[in-house]
């Protein structure tokens, strides 16, 4: 039989009870060889805590069981293999349905019997009750770390520091340091973080991987009170029961859990100078939202080369009387370092443009009578909540199918079946596993499509209610909320519209407006009716774009 070894170990366990990676081997080996299995290979996961299914190793292990390299997996102990029960068995049941069994090398029990499966799972739960006692253990232990000025940290010491484990106290890095201050002393003197990232650049900083100051980085820079000598340690924490493409969600601990305490390394600013940086990064957000009340297309307006949005900027037109122009500008090349050669627009050239779309669609006689409800009910016509029967339904199917390929599994394994009649039934029920777990995704893709259209109803309805009929002008806030219910996008390109997409209630209105005014000058997208490729007409003659949104918005609304 040839089988697969897996070891783990976590840096804890390696120094508290001897468990090395190299000593699991050996011991696997000498099994293997008592038992004359032949040995596939070894998936080895270092320093990567049992409670945890994100580790390469054992995602490379799977990945080789489901193409059936092997026929069993061996560990030295189960908690090796997982310390979350629910996990365990989880894994457990996936190398059962790729024909692939388990087992524990100290641990003997046999999972085709219900006795062994009941002590399969009583191993487990005193494997995840380990790790609990652990974490309760070890948590009090760093608190008073924290408190006696030990850094307790991270997974990587703060730019300007290293970590000196055996002392357990941050070091100041020669190299790093001076350009901590130098951030600092930029931030104090009214240096907006963009100007910092570009000094950095030009003059060939690097952080620690060698690559250059990111906006973040600085920021981050700036809000650590580690750089004046003090410790603030838990103040977040991943929430398990919030799943995230990358792991979990990170959430914000209540302040009486937050631990803060003077440490023991040597601070690189005073606390004078950290809270004159931390009075100036409040005062440009205060200036940033102030000038972002200007420009209401930056809710919806996009760029057409990187898909980065545009925000609002200023720029002196007259120095002697001080007059302003406003701008939209893609945020790309300011926000990472992509090359973007996408122009900014003024907005007194793009703000009239928007304002034909809006006119045209305010034109739409089916628009004033039907009114806002009325015309998104469409929406939520379309978007009906999932049959829960038909879920359940398929659900219970892709169940039974998997455990026919366990059962089929084992009958194999006990050489009561021959190996091409069980390659033709499993390739068979894993073809309508495959399908059935589209299906089941596709259902959950239309839940997500569901979940989006009820929170714009509660947009469009939290807009209603707060609206006043009659109003000659909105302001800033109520045309974001005005656009924002009925773009979902203005892409820019060559300092002009490019595309644009309405919400689903005004495509037909706007399509159907456009054709009996015959104003597209572009007929093959005009056939096709795809709102989001039409290029925007020209300007012409066009009421102002501010009374434009105040009689778009009663119209929607129903004034009188």
């Amino acid at each position: 039989m040839k089988i697969a070894i897996y070891t783990r170990v976590s840096t804890e366990e390696q120094v508290r009870e001897g468990t090395s990676l190299d000593v699991q081997r050996e011991y696997l080996e000498k099994h293997a060889q008592r038992e004359c299995y032949e040995i596939y290979k070894v998936y080895s996961d270092e320093g990567i805590s049992g409670y945890s299914d994100k580790r390469s190793a054992l995602q490379e292990l799977l990945q080789d069981a489901k193409l059936r390299r092997f026929d069993l997996v061996i560990v030295h102990k189960i908690d090796r293999f997982s310390r979350n029960l629910k996990d365990l068995l989880n894994l457990v049941d996936e190398l059962s349905a790729c024909g692939v069994g388990f087992k524990s090398a100290t641990e003997p029990f046999d999972t085709t019997t219900s006795a062994g499966k009941l002590m399969f799972q009583q191993l487990g739960s005193f494997a995840e009750f380990e790790r609990n006692r652990l974490a309760e253990r070890v948590m009090p232990g760093m608190i008073k770390g924290v408190q006696l000025g030990n850094w307790q940290g991270a997974r990587y010491s703060p730019f300007g520091y290293d970590y000196n484990k055996p002392e357990k106290v941050l070091e100041v890095n020669e190299k790093q340091a001076p350009v901590v201050k130098m951030i600092f002393e930029m931030a104090i003197v009214d240096k907006p973080i963009r100007y910092i990232r570009e000094y950095l650049t030009k003059k060939g900083y690097r952080n620690r991987n060698g690559n250059y100051f990111t906006a973040k980085l600085i920021r981050d820079i700036l809000r650590n009170s580690v750089y004046t000598g003090k410790l603030v340690w838990n103040k977040c924490h991943y929430d398990k029961t919030q799943a995230t493409p990358k792991g979990y969600r990170y959430i914000k601990n209540d302040l009486s859990k937050v631990v803060v305490s003077q440490g023991r390394h040597q601070p690189l600013i005073s606390e004078e100078v950290f809270e004159r940086a931390q009075k100036a990064l409040a005062k440009r957000r205060i200036e940033h939202k102030k000038r972002a009340g200007d420009y209401p297309l930056s809710a919806v307006m996009f760029c057409a080369k990187c898909n980065h949005k545009y925000h609002g900027i200023s720029s002196i037109r007259n120095h002697r009387t001080g007059e302003k122009s406003r701008w939209y500008r893609c945020i790309g090349p300011y926000k990472s370092f992509i090359k973007c050669s996408n122009k900014a627009v003024k907005a007194e050239d793009i703000e009239p443009k928007v304002s034909v779309l809006l006119s045209t669609l305010l034109r739409s006689e089916r628009l004033k009578p039907s009114r806002w409800k009325t015309v998104t009910d469409a929406l939520q016509q379309d978007c009906q909540p999932i049959d829960e029967k038909e879920r359940l339904r398929l659900q219970n199917k892709l169940k039974k199918i998997q455990a026919k390929q366990s059962k089929l599994t084992d009958i194999y394994l006990e050489n009561m079946l021959g190996e091409d009649v069980y390659h033709d039934k499993i390739t068979a029920l894993r073809k309508d596993e495959d399908e059935l777990k589209k299906q089941l995704a596709l259902q959950a893709l239309r839940d997500i499509e569901r979940e989006r259209s009820e929170d714009y109803m509660h947009r469009v309805e939290d807009f209603l209610a707060g609206y006043q009929p009659n109003k000659k002008s909105l302001n800033c806030y109520e045309q974001k909320q005005v656009l924002g219910l009925l773009f979902k996008n203005i892409k820019i390109a060559r300092k002009d519209i490019f595309s644009f997409e309405f919400f689903a209630p005004f495509n037909s209105l706007f399509l159907e407006q456009e054709k009996n005014e015959k104003c597209l000058k572009n007929q093959r997208l005009m056939k096709n009716l795809r709102p989001k490729y039409i290029s925007a007409p020209s300007v012409g003659r066009c009421p102002p774009y501010r009374r434009t949104m105040a009689s778009l918005a009663e119209a929607l609304v129903g004034a009188d």
